[in-house]
């Protein structure tokens, strides 16, 4: 049945929308850790983080992390988008002008305490990444280089934080602040610095030391929060070169969406996202790491049986490999990833696909 959307208001939980720090230094809570092929709790015992993306930034409600713990869910993917020509207004939260906040629009931040605190309050442990489409790339696509590169000055490989060393920097700042910010939050879990990198014209190599300067940065604002990368894209085959054996607080990761045919999921869609999968779980053994998905999904107009979803989450859950479910609220229409979807002023809820993917979060 569909319910009446709410908007995110402010305050949440009581609390006053501030910009001072919204956790005290000396209330440090206890961390998920890295050891060996597993991430650990704040017990020392294995933990497998399952959850879904908050992806649709702008469309969070104040009741979703509730919901998602009552789901089974114990972990939540939110991101911070900063320099990109998103859809939606106020989303992007590069501001130069705002040199107090490092650079991050005050009101973006604002809005990040609430729904960080509503993620910590329900103890779903939170990894926090800061997004940039112009920073991955740039040329994605026509619209978005024109407004990554206004004055067309990169050329073909884009205006990304490997061809712009200042706008490195500038979101090397931005990850300090959010690092500082953050790092005493309750159920704080991961940083993931910056998904899917995919700079044209730049080795593996590359990607990786962008990686390790960003990490760097971070360590220094936030110690003892493990980091969450991933190779070119996500992409599974990619995860190699990303690979670094004296970084010992590192969690790996690739995408696993299934792209099926519009009549539904065939056989080799399957045996594709299970050889993805397989390569993950297979550089967890080889490298003694962890890896954990922080996308996966299907297209509801392509698994109209939630064949594919089913044996997803069994692939996931038989390989022991964690994962946050793209996406929990934000689609326009039944036929995408998100199991909420808006129709005019409402929110229609894909029962059967929530069912199954919970049914997966509480499976040991």
């Amino acid at each position: 049945m569909p319910t009446r959307r709410s908007a995110l208001k402010l305050p949440l939980l009581g609390l006053p929308m501030t910009l001072a720090a919204p956790w005290p230094s000396w209330a440090a809570p206890p961390r998920l850790a890295v050891r060996g092929q597993d991430i650990v709790g704040p017990d020392g015992q294995p933990i497998l983080l399952r959850g879904w993306n908050w992806g649709h930034w702008a469309q969070i409600e104040l009741q979703d992390a509730a919901e998602n713990a009552a789901q089974g869910a114990n972990a939540v993917r939110i991101p911070l988008r900063y320099w990109g020509n998103y859809p939606g207004k106020g989303v992007e939260s590069r501001d130069d002008n705002a040199t107090a906040t490092a650079g991050l629009a005050p009101a973006n931040i604002a809005k990040l305490d609430q729904i960080v605190r509503a993620a910590s309050a329900a103890k779903l442990w939170i990894v926090l990444f800061l997004d940039s489409d112009c920073g991955q790339n740039g040329v994605m696509q026509p619209e978005q280089q024109r407004f990554c590169d206004p004055g067309g000055q990169y050329g073909a490989n884009g205006h990304n934080f490997w061809t712009d060393a200042a706008m490195r920097q500038k979101f090397i700042a931005a990850w300090r602040f959010v690092a500082s910010r953050y790092k005493d939050t309750p159920y704080l879990g991961l940083f993931e610095p910056l998904p899917e990198p995919n700079p044209h014209g730049t080795p593996g190599g590359q990607i990786k030391a962008f990686y390790a300067e960003v990490m760097a940065a971070i360590r220094e604002a936030a110690p003892g929060v493990p980091l969450l990368i991933g190779g070119r894209s996500y992409h599974a085959q990619a995860i190699d070169d990303v690979f670094d054996p004296a970084w010992k607080d590192v969690v790996y990761t690739g995408n696993l969406f299934l792209h099926a045919k519009a009549r539904g999921a065939d056989d080799a869609a399957l045996a594709e996202f299970r050889d993805r999968l397989k390569r993950l779980a297979d550089f967890r053994a080889q490298h003694n790491v962890p890896v954990f998905v922080q996308q996966v999904g299907v297209r509801s107009k392509e698994d109209p049986d939630r064949r594919a979803l089913r044996e997803m989450m069994q692939a996931l859950v038989s390989s022991r490999v964690g994962f946050t479910y793209w996406d929990y609220r934000g689609a326009g229409n039944p036929d995408e990833y998100s199991v909420l979807f808006e129709r005019g002023r409402d929110w229609v809820t894909k029962r059967e696909w929530i069912d199954t993917i919970s049914a997966a979060f509480k499976q040991r």
